[in-house]
């Protein structure tokens, strides 16, 4: 694998759940995030925001509960930075 295949792999892996959210943007987001570096930031977060809510969602302990609860309302927010790029000209 070359250096432009690792860094289109890599683009993939952090795209990703942005894609599987809003299928109907993809062209749109791909675009963003070839021309945007703060989309790509927000791609990272998004993807780094939903494995924590996952684990926590799944996790057995008393603080459980409250964590996912605040990794899911900070998806929220990062989901509406998302359609807040897509809607800009």
């Amino acid at each position: 694998m070359n250096h432009r295949d690792s860094v289109n792999a890599a683009r993939e892996v952090i795209l990703a759940p942005i894609l599987a959210k809003f299928p109907e943007a993809r062209a749109k987001i791909r675009q963003l995030c070839q021309e945007s570096p703060s989309f790509q930031s927000l791609c990272k977060d998004y993807r780094d925001c939903l494995s924590a809510w996952e684990y926590w969602r799944r996790a057995d302990s008393e603080e459980a509960p409250a964590l996912g609860q605040s990794y899911a309302d900070l998806l929220r927010e990062l989901e509406q930075e998302v359609r807040d790029y897509l809607e800009q000209e």
